[in-house]
């Protein structure tokens, strides 16, 4: 079998994720990858500093760390700088973003954000995003627990223009690590989109087979979480991946193109969102 050489004059691009939010729960963080060229190798020696220790290791040429990263409101100006989130359990390093060291970040619905990228190399990227409104639980409405095998109706405040998705699960299979490995009691985790002007949802446990481990419901609670959205987050995580996907054959020809959702000069996603979160405790 003879091997044939395969060229590309690709010139590689920046991959953007970035996600900007006013609450606890998410940090505001932006991810800068870029492509690579055919005559490129996967990954790179990099030095880093963990914990006061020097650690020397591969780690992926995707991982851009030298960039300059700007998000602005109006005229004020924040430097994201990157952070490593550490070594992971395999010994290698992390997959880090640009984060901001501050505290007066304080995003606000209506609030527009720009986004601006570069790095040593010539590359560049700017985004745009506008903050959605805040989630809001009407957690005066929710009952004092929550009986395992009964109905819940969960309530929100709609959004005419925006839409949310609700998550569904219970404490102990979230936070806790041994019991999340354990599997966790089958059919509280539901998850449902929710469109513009939608309001409320009943929720009921799905029933199956699967052993929950004798689960003592009486020391658990049921996690309601909410998420609005802006039109960039909507369509990068969750409209296109209801699509059709494109995908790529080395023997057929030409493969899928790069999605860019509140990016320009680059690929990717600049978006916002906001959270609500709320407990209940379960009994049996």
């Amino acid at each position: 079998m003879e091997w044939k050489d395969v060229s590309s004059d690709h010139d590689p691009v920046l991959n953007i994720l970035g996600i900007i939010s006013p609450d606890s729960l998410v940090t505001s963080f932006v991810q800068v990858h870029r492509s690579l060229d055919l005559e490129e190798a996967q990954d790179t020696l990099v030095r880093d500093t963990v914990g006061g220790y020097i650690y020397i290791r591969y780690a992926s040429r995707f991982v851009v760390r030298n960039a300059e990263v700007i998000v602005r409101l109006g005229e004020k100006e924040y430097q994201f700088d990157y952070r490593n989130f550490g070594i992971e359990d395999n010994d290698a390093i992390s997959q880090g973003a640009y984060f901001y060291n501050g505290d007066d970040l304080n995003p606000q619905p209506g609030e527009t954000y720009t986004l601006t990228v570069s790095t040593p190399s010539g590359k560049s990227a700017t985004g745009k995003t506008i903050i959605p409104p805040l989630a809001q639980i009407h957690k005066e409405l929710l009952p004092d627990s929550f009986e395992v095998n009964q109905d819940l109706e969960i309530n929100w405040g709609s959004l005419d223009n925006h839409n949310q998705l609700i998550n569904v699960g219970n404490y102990l299979s979230i936070f806790n690590y041994y019991y999340y490995y354990r599997g966790g009691p089958c059919g509280i985790a539901q998850e449902k989109l929710i469109g513009p002007g939608v309001d409320s949802w009943i929720y009921h446990r799905e029933f199956c087979d699967e052993n929950t481990f004798g689960q003592d419901w009486d020391e658990d609670w049921l996690l309601l979480q909410l998420m609005s959205m802006d039109q960039n987050y909507y369509d990068f995580f969750i409209k296109f991946s209801q699509q059709d996907r494109e995908y790529s054959n080395l023997f057929i020809g030409q493969g899928g193109s790069g999605r860019n959702y509140g990016i320009k000069g680059g690929i990717g996603v600049f978006g916002s969102v906001t959270f609500d979160r709320t407990f209940i405790p379960l009994i049996q």
